[in-house]
């Protein structure tokens, strides 16, 4: 059936200004995400920040991570990345948000390469871009804590480092689907899952969900052939994060902790809660910030209308409707596993800083469900109009939202600054007076940052503790209005 409207742009033309817009929406993205990198080179040292680095300066690295899975957690690998961290100097820590930021978008761009050319659909590079750097905006834009999620490094090593690592083992797995399973490639799944979920109990349960999802979907919907190659690397994955998930249980950190905690009393508690959780999470999500949800959505929405227009794509309407309808679902059994171990060990909705991972869920959820919805579209709009231009400076315009996420972090940039200068000072002055023999220190107090905790006038507060182990002393008070 011929549109009732035909675009007054050919082909040729169309395609140019649809790669025009992509490259002005990198662009955007770049600028936004820019802000956020800039945002990190004020990150500090708090509260448990000290605790880590005192670890590390007594033990190293390797000895530190056995003292801290003996003695103080469980999670073993969040340990090691701050280790890694320390071995650079403390000024390193100022740099590593802007890292992960950075190596998200390469991941996830590599990633979505990788998922295109499944569907046998690839793609020029600036889509996957566009794709990576949309969902790495929108994770920050929105994260329910933005502080303690990325620029506070005892936060961010627990609750959005394992987002790149995920993405990692992503390739990983994709790749074998695409050149055949290696052993080598199996061995570097089953070693980068058990690392990842050694980050924290909130992702060992999000990632054993994402490979059991995964395996579950290829008994029951693909056919032998297709089904072998996914079980070969999904497999090595669950196994890697299954391993991690006993050695946290068996911990001795990780039993000192829960004997603190009221546990859930049976497993159907925890099932409820979880269920619960989740669901007011998404409800929070979709009806508390609309208007990013609502712009995410559309976006990925005309992406996949534009991109299918005159494409023949190996997937049939029936497929991306079940793509569409599985998203939702997954997306909505992923937030379970993210709210299950907070449900378990403390019968509470979980922190603000561990909704980062349902944070990358919904993202992850929002694009995938919006795309399918724009593949699906040309079964009605192609009635009305062929694919036309008007998509395309729409998209611009919803490109242009994230300025605004830009504009925000920009005003803010001198407030961070100023407050990372008051540290640098503060430090500055404990290291000269450490240096000089002073044991009892009294230091400038500063308000809480993120709700993260913070020097205080009790010398037995933990982070004072913390910090004057740290610092080589043995006390030290923080005072308002202290000037030396």
């Amino acid at each position: 059936m011929r549109p009732r409207f035909r675009c007054p742009l050919d082909q040729r033309k169309t395609e140019r200004l649809f790669r025009t817009v992509l490259i002005l929406a990198n662009l955007f993205l770049a600028i936004a995400l820019s802000m956020y990198i800039s945002r990190g080179l004020f990150s500090r040292y708090w509260a448990d920040d000290y605790c880590f680095g005192t670890i590390f300066h007594e033990h190293g690295l390797f000895d530190g991570m056995r003292f801290f899975y003996q003695n103080v957690s469980n999670r073993f690998a969040a340990f090691f990345l701050v280790g890694l961290n320390e071995l650079f100097g403390e000024a390193a820590i100022h740099f590593l948000p802007e890292l992960m930021i950075m190596i998200t978008v390469l991941i996830y761009m590599r990633v979505f390469q990788l998922l295109l050319q499944l569907i046998k659909f690839p793609q020029p590079w600036y889509i996957p871009l566009f794709l990576s750097q949309l969902m790495t905006y929108f994770m920050l834009w929105l994260a329910p804590n933005l502080f303690q999620s990325i620029f506070w490094r005892s936060g961010m090593v627990s609750y959005y480092a394992p987002i790149p690592w995920l993405g990692l083992s992503a390739i990983l797995l994709f790749s074998g689907l695409l050149k055949g399973n290696t052993w080598l490639r199996s061995i570097g799944l089953a070693v980068a899952a058990f690392f990842s979920a050694g980050l924290s109990e909130t992702f060992a349960a999000l990632e054993t969900g994402i490979w059991s999802v995964l395996m579950l979907g290829g008994l029951l919907f693909m056919t032998k052939k297709g089904r072998k190659p996914l079980l070969q690397g999904v497999l090595p994955a669950l196994l890697g994060s299954l391993l991690a998930m006993a050695v946290m249980i068996i911990s001795p950190g990780n039993s000192m902790r829960l004997a603190t905690l009221e546990q859930a009393s049976n497993p159907w508690q925890v099932i409820f809660l979880s269920l619960k959780y989740a669901a007011s999470f998404s409800y929070h999500t979709l009806f508390g910030l609309p208007v990013p949800v609502l712009i995410l959505f559309t976006t990925a929405l005309i992406l996949g209308y534009h991109l299918s227009g005159r494409a023949q794509l190996s997937l049939r309407n029936s497929d991306w409707r079940k793509i569409f309808a599985g998203s939702l679902l997954v997306g909505y059994l992923l937030l379970v596993c993210v709210a299950a171990p907070t449900a378990y060990g403390m019968l509470a909705y979980p922190e603000e800083r561990a909704w980062m991972l349902g944070r990358f869920v919904t993202v992850f959820t929002l694009i995938i469900s919006g795309f399918s919805v724009g593949v699906l579209s040309h079964a009605w709009m192609d009635r009305i109009v062929d694919t036309c231009w008007m998509s395309i400076i729409i998209l611009l315009l919803l490109s242009v939202y994230p300025l605004k996420g830009a504009w925000t972090e920009w005003q803010q940039l001198p407030q961070w600054q100023v407050v990372a200068q008051a540290w640098d000072e503060r430090n500055t002055s404990i290291h000269v007076q450490a240096k000089a023999g002073e044991k009892f220190l009294t230091v400038q107090a500063f308000d809480s940052i993120g709700t993260v905790a913070e020097l205080t006038d009790d010398p037995n507060y933990w982070v004072n503790v913390c910090a004057a182990t740290y610092y080589g002393v043995d006390e030290i008070i923080a005072v308002e209005g202290f000037h030396e």
